[in-house]
């Protein structure tokens, strides 16, 4: 990307619009925008013969005419094609970005939404493929780590082929951190949260007023878990932790096909199924990762050089002794672990390769629910092999081919986190109404341990409060000499930073004791975190105790104590 002075960006900018025969005003200061610090989920994978009206009335930006909800911008594509402008913008402010985009010149594009702060050399905040024939949402975001004065955002197609972009509906939207993370707790408190009211009476059915009741949460309703390595197995202080901790499981190499069968027929389950029973003793829920990775450094060596027809044989077998095994055992399975950016088994088996996959592995375990699992999809928007409009068509292609997929699956290999990005990407992968989950979470090990943390805490705490969100895996299995990015321990179970931030938000998302008298109605009320329940209650010197849960729902739960 070319840098340019702050003369000749706005010059630039100026050439633009006069080449373009429109008018661009430019952004209101943050502080005379609209904004009640309300977020707004919409959004849309589905292409529309007409723009949506924009987000937030625009937001900050003054848009063709005021009147006029949508409002068009035509660019021409090229190395830089300004859109709008927008002046001082402020640090640390979380900025989400939506708009309409529709081609000329070519049937489909991948077109990138990027920022040009101060001449500071541009950014992506956000992606979308657009078409020629309707009109695609784009929605993305950005923190800036500095005040800027003047900043261009501009629609590029991602291979610089010659082609009219049209936008609409343009909307920037500022939050402080304050309002971020006053919606994160509001839509937590709404979400992961219900109210509860524990009635008690006595035996002719009377209210029992002035009695003590005490609620302790038992187990959590949403998984949060961590992978773990052969290394938990015989480590009891390991296990402790680990069970004390997390609800969830996924085992980080032990399933893959190169360890299950490293040589052709010489099947080696031992490890797994140890690994199975410690994670089913405890009550450990446990995702399968992976049945097949189109990665071919990650395929077993025997069977890189198979022809296309002992491949299939292979494949169909590695189904079979794997799943048939473990039938019923494992919620989830990865089938075809990163498709989008590798080919191993699609380029020797046909396009259809993962429809097959997926196909065979529901037969085989009808009862687990069958993911997609990709990386960089929420981490960045600058890899273009895997933006969340490539995954949508992916996942929509397998789906129309007869796959039965049923679950997303988002890696979240950090490096610095883009939180308003990645609340945009969940909002459009959100419109598919299947379980999302975070699969393999850590922060990359370039940054120091106290930066670790916070990024971590960032992710973690934007992944836990939107709605669509089902289910979190850290990808920190823990190994003698570390782990693959980020280790929440040491070997010795002393926690590091990151394993201190993860402590903290466990503590935070559960119920702490909840204890109080009954009202003049015989009642007590609480908001608790979704989960399994123990409820006790004395009065005089009786005691009666009951078990309950809290499932979602938008009621107040009502249990009803006799004593």
């Amino acid at each position: 990307m070319r840098r340019f002075s702050l003369h000749a960006v706005r010059y630039l900018v100026l050439w633009m619009l006069l080449r373009c025969g429109r008018e661009l005003v430019a952004a209101v200061p943050p502080g005379q925008s609209r904004n009640h610090g309300w977020y707004d989920y919409t959004a849309y994978t589905d292409c529309r013969g007409q723009p949506e009206p924009a987000l937030y009335n625009g937001g900050i930006l003054r848009f063709g005419n005021s009147n006029d909800p949508t409002g068009y911008r035509t660019t021409e594509t090229g190395v830089f094609s300004p859109a709008f402008v927008v002046y001082n913008l402020n640090k640390t402010t979380m900025y989400t970005f939506s708009s309409w985009v529709k081609l000329e010149g070519a049937s489909s594009a991948l077109i990138t939404a990027r920022l040009a702060p101060d001449n500071a050399g541009a950014r992506c905040i956000g992606t979308v493929l657009a078409r020629n024939d309707c009109w695609a949402f784009l929605k993305g975001g950005f923190v800036l780590d500095w005040p800027t004065q003047t900043s261009v955002i501009f629609f590029q197609n991602a291979d610089k082929t010659p082609m009219k972009i049209t936008v609409a509906s343009g909307s920037l939207q500022p939050f402080t951190p304050d309002q971020w993370s006053m919606h994160q707790k509001d839509t937590i408190r709404k979400r992961r949260k219900r109210m509860a009211t524990i009635h008690v009476a006595d035996q002719q059915g009377g209210r029992v007023v002035g009695a003590s009741v005490s609620v302790r949460q038992t187990a959590k309703d949403f998984p949060f878990g961590s992978a773990i390595a052969s290394t938990i197995l015989g480590n009891q202080a390991y296990q402790k932790w680990f069970v004390d901790r997390f609800n969830a499981a996924v085992f980080e190499d032990e399933l893959k096909w190169y360890s299950t069968e490293p040589m052709s027929g010489q099947l080696r389950f031992d490890v797994p199924d140890q690994m199975l029973a410690f994670v089913r003793s405890h009550r450990v829920m446990v995702r399968g990762h992976n049945i097949f990775w189109e990665n071919q450094d990650a395929t077993p060596s025997w069977v890189k050089g198979l022809s296309p027809d002992d491949l299939r044989a292979a494949v169909n077998g590695r189904i079979q002794n794997l799943m048939t095994r473990y039938r019923g055992e494992f919620a989830h399975w990865d089938v075809n672990n990163e498709m989008l950016h590798y080919n191993f088994y699609e380029q020797r088996l046909g396009a259809n390769a993962s429809v097959e996959f997926f196909s065979v592995a529901q037969d085989a375990d009808p009862l687990a629910t069958l993911f997609m699992n990709e990386f960089n999809v929420i981490e960045t928007c600058d890899d273009v092999s895997s933006t969340v409009d490539t995954y949508v068509a992916k996942l929509k292609d397998l789906r129309a081919g007869g796959a039965v997929l049923e679950g997303i699956g988002l890696e979240g290999h950090f490096l610095k986190p883009n939180i308003p990005l990645m609340r945009a990407v969940l909002d459009k992968l959100a419109t598919l109404g299947l379980p999302i989950w975070f699969t393999e979470i850590d922060i990359s090990n370039r940054y120091d341990a106290q930066t670790q943390a916070v990024y971590l805490e960032q992710v973690l705490r934007e992944a836990y409060s939107h709605p669509a969100v089902t289910g979190v895996m850290l990808w920190t299995a823990l190994h003698p000499n570390g782990c693959y990015q980020m280790c929440l321990t040491d070997w010795n179970l002393n926690n590091l930073p990151v394993g201190d931030v993860v402590d903290r938000l466990l503590q935070e998302w559960q119920t702490g004791q909840a204890a109080g008298p009954t009202d003049a109605h015989g009642a007590y009320s609480f908001s608790g975190f979704l989960g399994e329940y123990i409820v006790s209650v004395t009065y005089a010197n009786s005691t009666s105790q009951a078990t309950f849960s809290l499932s979602p729902g938008d009621e107040t739960r009502h249990i009803n104590i006799q004593i």
